[in-house]
């Protein structure tokens, strides 16, 4: 008996959890059980093809918001060509709406409802026995041309009787892609917009346990492993645990966590501001800075405690913060959002996701839509439309707006240019200049084109050149040194001038014969020849100090030195006039 485990990912980066899970926890001689990933960018028709050549007996699909339409029609399509094939799903896309599902699809046999550990191995158990099925728990089914549900399946209570979800003898399926991880089940919050609220309580892994899987992932260079804990640090002193026990590792492994950075004491965060940088990154959900909302959606939050802790952390430089917003939330229309907006831009996160609110099965923001107005697209992923407080245009706009987010404050290419922008053009109105910056784009039909990182830079320049020609030539110098500082290029993007002289060449190749220069700054490049030097440096002249953004009596030169192997800059020297 074959059984195939499958799902379609976002990315091909991205690895499932719960299949992993699944296959070890259901691991027989009396079946081959196997997994196989595809993503939601596949063709349709290669998926299936695939699965049919691999012939299962048994297969299951785990499904979520991103890919159960296609799911859904690879399942049917599979039926015509495999009558005999048995189809289980499973999932949260799923576990809600078992009945519909079953009786919307008829190619489907078996919905799995809830945590599938259990509920799986003894419907494999009763199919490889030829038993009934009305005993296991969690399980809907189709008999003849009935509906069965049996009750729900209780919560797995002690996690430690799940096997681990990685085989610790091969970890070769997974290189390239971020392995998820879990610590814990469950939620302490009860966020009405969330999944997590359905399921009451947190039970743990216990420690040991957690050292154990993530010693062996570590010990096998997993480039990075992405936490699921809906609040990792719910307990922090066991947070903490399992932090210290990661950096002592030492390892190559980068770690990302969920965490509530309102609830992080003093204490944790002197620990943290110590952490050697590069290996954590924090996902931090603020969602909205607005009272009422969070009321209406049940989030306790407190702003202040957490706008300090983050500004702390990002002082310190060491972890990398991304900053959760949801737009289309209760009571928070256009211009309130962008409050929420303006809040969380000021603590400077490295990125900030601007979400939309989706009204996902199950969820009881979902159930009490109408009290709220929303309209929400019909197939997945559910996404709001409007509500009482917003319009659809008003969302669009925000979407906009997300976009411009994307491409220039979270990639981080510009940050210097943006920062002078914000805070001298807009008062630090973060939120009205992306906004006027998009309709910029908009009325030149820039969105919907896929644009090349050195056009973004020339769309910022022409805006400014356009509507803020005060500050024309100090932010063309700005975006100079952004663009220098973060590409290794000779050239500069269209409409960034340089005021490098004709003799630009000769006056670096003069710099780099400088044994006092190279020893100072460039000391692993003493032994070698001028021409070998020149491929790692580049020089231009700037009418404004890129550091202090005073503006120069004459254009004068900076050295940008690069990392071979990163392209950025990892070092820039201002020569004094030769």
């Amino acid at each position: 008996m074959r059984v195939l485990l499958s799902t379609l990912n976002a990315k091909f980066i991205h690895s499932s959890l719960a299949l992993a899970y699944l296959k070890e926890f259901c691991r027989d001689s009396a079946w081959e059980t196997y997994i196989k990933e595809y993503t939601i960018n596949e063709k349709k028709e290669n998926i299936m093809a695939d699965i049919f050549l691999s012939k299962p007996d048994i297969l299951c699909f785990s499904c979520y918001i991103w890919n159960i339409q296609t799911i859904l029609a690879i399942c049917e399509d599979l039926k015509k060509v495999i009558p005999g094939l048995v189809i289980v799903l499973g999932g949260p896309e799923v576990s809600y709406c078992a009945r519909q599902i079953l009786n919307e699809n008829r190619a489907l046999d078996f919905v799995i409802r809830g945590e599938g550990e259990h509920t799986l191995k003894e419907f494999l158990q009763a199919i490889f026995h030829q038993d009934k099925f009305h005993e296991i728990k969690g399980l809907s089914y189709r008999e003849n041309d009935s509906i069965c549900e049996n009750p729900d399946r209780e919560l797995i209570t002690d996690l430690d009787t799940i096997a681990a979800p990685y085989n610790r003898k091969n970890l070769s399926y997974f290189k390239n892609r971020i392995i998820y991880y879990e610590t814990s089940r469950g939620c302490p919050f009860d966020c009405s917009y969330c999944m997590s609220s359905t399921v009451k309580g947190v039970r743990f892994f216990s420690l040991k346990r957690v050292q154990e899987d993530l010693g062996f992932l570590i010990k096998h260079e997993v480039k990075e492993v992405k936490f699921v804990d809906r609040t990792f640090n719910c307990n922090e002193k066991r947070a903490q645990e399992i932090m210290e026990f990661i950096i002592a590792q030492g390892g190559k492994t980068r770690f990302h966590f969920e965490i509530r950075a309102d609830l992080l004491s003093d204490e944790m965060t002197a620990f943290l501001k110590e952490v050697p940088p590069g290996i954590f990154d924090f996902e931090i959900g603020v969602q909205s800075t607005c009272p009422e909302t969070l009321k209406s959606i049940k989030r306790k939050q407190d702003w202040s405690r957490l706008s300090h802790n983050v500004r702390t952390l990002r002082a310190a430089g060491n972890i990398r913060l991304h900053l959760d917003l949801i737009a289309g939330l209760p009571f928070e229309d256009y211009r309130r959002f962008s409050v929420s907006f303006n809040d969380v831009y000021s603590l400077s996160p490295h990125v900030i996701q601007l979400g939309f609110l989706k009204l996902l099965k199950g969820s009881s923001i979902r159930a009490a839509k109408k009290e709220h107005g929303y309209e929400f697209q019909k197939d997945p992923p559910y996404q709001v439309l409007k509500n009482n407080c917003l319009e659809y245009e008003e969302l669009i706009r925000l979407s906009r707006i997300e976009e411009l987010l994307g491409r220039y404050h979270n990639s981080g290419n510009m940050a210097d240019t943006l920062s002078y922008i914000i805070e001298n053009v807009f008062q630090g109105n973060a939120f009205r200049f992306y906004e006027h910056f998009a309709s910029y784009w908009e009325d030149r039909g820039l969105f919907n084109i896929a644009h090349k990182t050195i056009s973004e830079y020339s769309f910022l320049k022409d805006y400014i050149d356009s509507f803020h020609g005060s500050h024309s030539l100090l932010v063309n110098d700005l975006l100079k040194y952004d663009y220098l500082k973060n590409n290794k290029s000779h050239n500069l993007p269209p409409g960034i001038g340089s005021y490098n002289p004709q003799n630009a060449s000769e006056v670096l190749y003069s710099v780099l014969k400088d044994k006092s220069f190279l020893q100072e700054n460039m000391p692993h490049m003493c032994s070698k020849t001028v021409r070998e030097i020149r491929k790692q440096v580049h020089m231009e002249y700037f009418r404004y100090d890129p550091f202090s953004l005073k503006e120069l009596k004459t254009a004068s030169p900076y050295i940008f030195i690069y990392d071979p192997i990163r392209k950025k800059a990892k070092k820039i020297v201002a020569l004094e006039e030769i």
